[in-house]
């Protein structure tokens, strides 16, 4: 398995935000289908059996980082990424590509069976891991528009970014000038 930065942060807070409590249907971890689909978009595990069990671990999975991020506790925060990445049966293997330049590749431990649910609190707990390293605390944020409660990594230059995206930063200026010219 190819380790892809980018790729692998775009699932992390996928998986970390799908639940969403403003959504007609707020879990969109629903069903096997879905988290089917899931993993076939980022191209990850396909052709894996997967099962009830590795859809509850990763709703579990998902709730307990969610908590532990918004409690914004830098130790505790720590210690379940170090928890998820111990249980994890993935070791990673530094390697020299064609042009000579380095990429990592991550591997099953040999003569372990690995669930689904593990791989991917691997690849979260790891990629977060990179991003705290990387970036720091501080720019794991949760959106600053109500309703919203995406997590996402600001990756701006000043880390000032207080929104998940542009529509929410569109929504929560709008309700502001809104709320402003009813004074």
């Amino acid at each position: 398995m190819k380790y892809d930065k980018d790729q692998w942060l775009a699932f992390t807070c996928y998986v970390l935000n799908t639940y969403d409590p403003y959504y007609k249907e707020p879990e969109l971890l629903g069903s096997l289908e879905q988290l089917r689909a899931l993993l076939k978009k980022y191209d990850l595990f396909e052709g894996l059996p997967i099962s009830d069990d590795d859809l509850q671990a990763t709703r579990s999975y998902r709730v307990q980082l969610r908590h532990h991020i918004a409690m914004e506790n830098d130790s505790d925060l720590v210690q379940i990424l170090n928890e998820f990445e111990q249980r994890s049966p993935i070791q990673s293997r530094l390697q020299i590509k064609a042009d000579r330049s380095f990429d990592y590749v991550y591997e099953q431990h040999p003569g372990r069976e690995i669930s689904v649910a593990d791989r991917i609190s691997a690849i979260c707990a790891f990629t977060l891991g990179r991003v705290l390293v990387e970036y720091g605390r501080g720019r794991l944020k949760i959106c600053a528009s109500p309703p919203c409660e995406e997590l996402y990594v600001d990756q701006s230059k000043n880390g000032l970014q207080r929104f998940c995206s542009k529509r929410c930063s569109t929504r929560f200026h709008v309700k502001k000038h809104r709320h402003s010219n009813e004074i």
